[in-house]
């Protein structure tokens, strides 16, 4: 997560330390302050001029990184295929792998490990990346063995323990997956999906008491405890931890309060699909365009939910190196409603989980809102008369909420990325389905 520097203070910071930057170029010095506030997106630019003016291997096997960073793992592919053909180099090779996985390509992936294996045993990275591969497949006992390996090989402890935590619950050992998170947490040295999974694994080991401590001291979600509480008893893993291939990741393990679909390459991620993932949704008319054909007399308010008040207010603060979502569309579904969100960036999000029927709540990593958007969520509202509300709330911790809160009661919900084509590259499409 980036931290919230204020960039004169950092630029004060960093003009102050003896050596490193002093002699350095303006390149070099944005290069570095960038580099320290995980801005992907101008190290990208920077990467870009760089290798126009020089293309060397070094610059283009960076600005791959940086494009599977921000989960432009085709864009990351297409730097990286001319060195791979040039030179097949490990690191070029695992990274390559890791951008098959995402990109659903197991047959690509598991061909490149497979091969990288049978040189280099000893590599606890390409034994992690296996063990993700396997899991994916749904061979979770032999997941298993190649994580243990890959532990055994000292590869990154908290990826790998999380990895096998995950599997444990898949598998429903909630007490085993929580006695491998418990040490980590106590460390005081995780990453959200660290807590995230032990919070899970404590609910469903009806440890209630130090779930609740966790999530208020860690201030997970928007509601109350007894609320997350609640809606994690209701989960199974497998009946509701999806991992279809668009999924699962190689990146840091989550079974959490939240669905993931945002993780990065090194850990495996599971998804808490909604209940009614699997429904089959029909096209939407008129191309996003909001449709006039709502059938207001079909409009059955949700009894057990209490109206809310349409009233929105409009986006306050802003986002250090936010992706913007730059425009917003609308579409009539059969027995719902669509959403599209469209940003010149892929944006990272997870689906919280549905704690009233008639809401959903979408957190947005590294994400805001152009002003513009404001005008288009009271004209989808006007256009739409089950949607009562849509809202971007700021977050305060590099984060914003889109909640979306509907008129009838929801059946079931679906978010994927989908192609776009003109300036924009990323279309994040939310269904919404009516009981």
């Amino acid at each position: 997560m980036v931290k919230k520097i204020l960039p004169i203070l950092m630029l004060a910071v960093l003009t102050g330390c003896s050596g490193g930057l002093t002699n350095a170029s303006d390149d070099d010095q944005k290069e570095y302050i960038l580099t320290q506030l995980n801005d992907y997106q101008g190290l990208i630019e920077i990467y870009r001029k760089k290798l126009s003016a020089n293309d060397n291997d070094d610059d283009r096997y960076h600005l791959s990184e940086l494009y599977h960073n921000i989960g432009d793992f085709g864009s990351s592919n297409v730097y990286l295929d001319p060195l791979v053909e040039k030179k097949k180099d490990e690191k070029y090779l695992i990274l390559q792998a890791k951008n098959y996985l995402e990109l659903g390509q197991e047959a690509n992936s598991a061909k490149i490990i497979s091969t990288l294996l049978a040189k280099n045993g000893e590599s606890g990275e390409l034994w992690n990346l296996q063990g993700v591969l396997l899991a994916q497949q749904g061979k979770y006992s032999e997941a298993i063995t190649s994580f243990e390996k890959a532990r055994g090989l000292f590869y990154n402890e908290e990826i790998v323990i999380n990895n096998l935590a995950m599997m444990a619950i898949l598998q429903q050992d909630y007490l085993k997956a929580r006695n491998y998170l418990l040490p980590l947490y106590s460390r005081k040295q995780y990453r959200p999906q660290t807590v995230y999974n032990l919070v899970y694994a404590l609910v469903k080991s009806n440890d209630f008491e130090s779930a609740r401590k966790i999530i208020i001291d860690e201030k997970i979600g928007t509601s109350s405890p007894e609320t997350i509480i609640n809606s994690l008893l209701t989960l199974s893993p497998r009946e509701q931890f999806n991992m279809p291939q668009q999924e699962i990741t190689s990146g840091q393990v989550a079974v959490s309060t939240k669905t993931l679909s945002e993780q990065r390459t090194e850990n495996v991620a599971a998804t808490v699909a909604p209940q009614n993932s699997n429904l089959l949704i029909s096209q939407s008319t008129g191309n996003d365009k909001a449709s006039e054909d709502v059938n207001n007399a079909k409009i059955q308010p949700c009894s057990s939910e209490r109206n809310t008040d349409s009233n929105i207010d409009k986006f306050k603060g802003s986002i250090p190196n936010a992706k913007f979502i730059e425009k917003m569309t609308s579409a009539t579904i059969t027995n719902g409603e669509r959403l599209a969100l469209y940003s010149s960036y892929p944006i990272n999000y997870i689906m919280l989980p549905q704690v009233q029927s008639n809401q959903i709540e979408i957190e947005l990593f590294t994400a805001q809102p152009a002003k513009n958007i404001y005008q288009s969520q009271l004209a989808i509202m006007k256009s739409h008369p089950s949607l009562q509300k849509i809202e971007i709330v700021n977050q305060g911790n590099s984060s914003s909420i889109l909640r979306i809160v509907t008129l009838p009661c929801i059946k079931g919900n679906n978010i994927i990325r989908s192609s776009v084509k003109g300036k924009f590259k990323e279309k994040l499409v939310v269904d919404i389905l009516y009981k």
